[in-house]
This record gives structure tokens, sequence and C-alpha cells, in this order.
């Protein structure tokens, strides 16, 4: 059995599709078929079951993934350890609103302690998890909870949702409005499958239905940028109100109910622990924003 065979495994289980495997390592179709057969024939099981034109991950592949995922990582530490000085590597997911707001200060300080960077990765939650549940991300950062089996989370850090308006909107008086006063208006909110959007949905949301959505954007500075025009409102962290210049471009509908949710720190049960990856996450447990 070679790493090579291992890489090979990951890869179609990743994509379930021999083709696009191979064009992820680089190599044929044919080469990946062949590393995939002698590596079945090497323990004498079949990892997969054939669905044409998929493959389908059967149990014994199941129970070879995360085996597999942390051979490669041993593997790979060994290299590093000689060709690059000891150099460090993990893969990082944050969903957009962590991203966008508190990733940057947080990998700053983390290279400053530690000497190196992740590689980082932004995406919406529904994302994430598919990368991680695949061992392409070693640790997410995630808005609000998640409920999948195969994944350990814990709470990290706690953020208040608001409304948000354009300035001059009739609501932002600076009296707190009831949620029910927010019947009849336009929403602008973040793509379905977003943490933000999720929250959403179950709290403010669940009060004022039936809602209307005007616009569902896949970016929070898309959301902004239509609230500012007058097209609707919007749901978002409060981290957005401490953007330069956000008082004279939106206001702030106050509410008699406040909102907050927890930010998660998460990775897959099975995911091996490298150095790194144990490093990150005592890094992130110890880090605030507040003490920047």
């Amino acid at each position: 059995m070679t790493l090579k065979q291992l890489q090979v495994f990951l890869a179609v289980a990743r994509y379930q599709n021999l083709g696009q495997a191979a064009e992820a390592l680089f190599l044929t179709k044919g080469a990946v078929s062949q590393a995939l057969q002698e590596l079945e024939r090497h323990l004498g099981v079949r990892l997969f079951d054939r669905v044409h034109p998929h493959l389908r991950l059967n149990h014994e592949g199941a129970q070879l993934w995360p085996l597999a995922d942390e051979m490669l990582q041993r593997g790979e530490a060994i290299e590093r350890l000689f060709q690059a000085g000891g150099a460090c590597f993990l893969n990082v997911g944050a969903s957009k609103t962590i991203g966008n707001y508190l990733l940057p200060q947080l990998l700053h300080d983390f290279e400053r302690r530690y000497g190196w960077l992740p590689r980082a990765q932004i995406a919406n939650t529904g994302r994430l998890l598919e990368l991680a549940e695949a061992y392409a991300l070693d640790v997410v950062l995630l808005e609000g909870e998640q409920h999948r089996p195969q994944m350990a989370a814990e709470e990290w850090l706690q953020d208040e949702m608001a409304v948000v308006a354009c300035r001059g909107h009739a609501l932002a008086d600076g009296v707190a409005h009831a949620p029910a006063e927010l019947a009849g208006q336009r929403w602008i909110l973040r793509e379905p499958n977003s943490g933000t959007r999720a929250y959403f949905e179950h709290t403010l949301g669940a009060l004022i239905a039936p809602y209307s959505v005007a616009l569902s954007l896949s970016s929070t500075e898309a959301v902004l940028g239509t609230v500012e025009r007058g097209l609707g409102i919007t749901f978002a962290s409060r981290l957005v109100a401490e953007l330069p210049g956000f008082s004279s471009r939106f206001s702030i509908i106050r509410l008699t109910q406040s909102f907050s949710r927890t930010f998660s720190l998460c990775w897959h049960k099975a995911k091996y622990h490298s150095a790194s990856m144990d490093s990150f996450i005592r890094f992130c447990r110890e880090w605030s924003p507040t003490n920047q």
C-alpha cells in the first residue's frame, strides 16, 4: 500500500467520480482507476459501490477515509520537516461574516505568535461543512449552530444581530420597536444555506412571518449595497456597524427584543489532530477581538 494509492482514494471519495479525481490530482483517469484497483486488491475489499457515473463510498471505504487522511497528513508533515525547515500547514475555513470581519485580525495575530499562516477559505456555512466532512478543511469557524453528527463543535464567540436600514428610514427613529412593527417590510437577505439566513429564519423571521424577501445575495457587501439604496432592510451582525462610514450610510432599527448568536469552532470528529491543528484550536479558544 502506498501514499499515492491513499491520495487517489481520498480524491475519489471526495468527488465520487474518477474523472474529477484525476483532474484534481493532475493524473490520467486510467492512472487513478489503476491505483484504486491496486489498493482494493491489496486490502481485499471493495471501497466503493459502482453506480455509473459515480462511485459511492461503502462501509469499508468509510472506515478507511479518516485513517487515509491521517496517513497523508503524517506523510506531508515528514516532508515539510525535512524540506522546508519544519514549516507548518493547515486548511481553515470561515463563514462569510467571520471571514470578512474577524478572520483578517485572527490570522494576523496567529502569525505574530506562531510565525506561519494557515491556508484560509471563505464560504457559506453549508459549503464549509461539506468540505470539512470530506476532510478538505481541518478547522472551520461558523456562524450559528450545526447539527451534523460527524462534526465536533464548541462555542467560540458571541455575536449580536441587528436590523440595518438605509439612512432616514422611518423606523430608524431611535425608539425601540416591537418585531411585529417590521411586518410589511421588504428584506434583503443572505442566500439560503448561510448561517446568517438560517439564524434569521429561526428567530426574527419566525416572529414576523409571513415576510417578503426581495433579494437573496451571496455576500454581505452586496446586501449592504442594496440596503443603502433603499431597496429593503436586512438582518446583519453588529460587526458591520464597525465598518468605516457606517453611520453615514446606514441606520439601525432598534427592537424591544435582542438577538444574539454564537460563533462555533468545528472539525470532523474523525479528523487527525496534527500539531498545527491543535495549535490553531488552542489559539482560537484564547483569542478575543475585544483584546486586540
